[in-house]
């Protein structure tokens, strides 16, 4: 049995809208400490990580772990119709196998979805690669580095040297450079310089996190994949995207 009330929706609907730019169905792992998904999307080119403390929550009992898996789509959907004065109930009973939601505010919404057989995915090889070089950079800024990038390209090259973040993307003869130095960037680098190139219809998905996060850690090597870490205290959610081939 779990079951779980939130007083306020817009962090876990936050994190749950930038997981849906991705994944379409995941298994959601509830736990005592809280809640967890770990998933990759169709084409394997992008990992989410997501953790949500039970602390984020007013209420919170779960009987032991369990495995809920869920169309993440219709759950958003779902999400979408709490306002942010409603309080939220969550719960899951294994002999109904449906999650259901319930919205109490000027009545009160009870929303029930069905719970899908999914396997869970071992990532755990994925999730823990060594990373030679960090970078940790408010996410506003990001979010308009990848966003001028778009404008003229299809991908992102990121570069870390041992002092300097740099986001460049090149398209048509177009070019736009982002420099970031300190103190608008730590940096913490085993290697004088770093870099490869990111898919930026991935990062566009994955920026839409710093609506829970004020910075963003991003780590990486040369032609290597890169992690983005986006955390506050009551949820983690990260991702990991493959590179794409750097060009001599």
């Amino acid at each position: 049995m779990f079951e779980a009330k939130i007083d306020d929706i817009r962090l876990l609907r936050d994190s749950i809208e930038t997981i849906a730019q991705l994944i379409d169905e995941a298994v959601l792992r509830v736990k005592p400490s809280g809640v967890e998904l770990t998933a990759t999307d169709r084409a394997k080119v992008a990992l989410v990580n997501f953790k949500m403390t039970s602390k984020a929550f007013s209420e919170y009992k779960c009987e032991g772990d369990i495995d809920i898996g869920l169309n993440i789509l219709n759950f958003l959907t779902i999400l979408k119709r709490v306002g942010n004065d409603d309080k939220t109930k969550i719960r899951f009973d294994k002999n109904e196998q449906r999650l259901e939601v319930i919205i109490e505010g000027r009545s009160v919404r009870k929303f029930a979805i069905p719970v899908l057989d999914i396997s869970s995915e071992e990532l755990s090889q994925i999730i823990n690669l060594d990373f030679p070089s960090e970078a940790e950079v408010q996410s506003d800024i990001i979010e308009q580095g990848i966003s001028d990038g778009d404008i003229i390209a299809d991908s992102m090259l990121f570069t870390v040297e041992k002092e300097r973040f740099m986001m460049v993307a090149e398209g048509d003869g177009s070019k736009v450079e982002v420099n970031i130095s300190s103190p608008s960037v730590k940096i913490n680098s085993s290697r004088d310089v770093v870099k490869s190139l990111y898919p930026l219809d991935y990062l566009k998905k994955i920026i839409k996190a710093a609506r829970i996060s004020e910075t963003v850690k991003i780590l990486m090597g040369s032609d290597y994949p890169m992690k983005m870490e986006f955390k506050n205290p009551a949820v983690e959610l990260s991702f990991v995207v493959a590179p794409r081939v750097l060009e001599e």
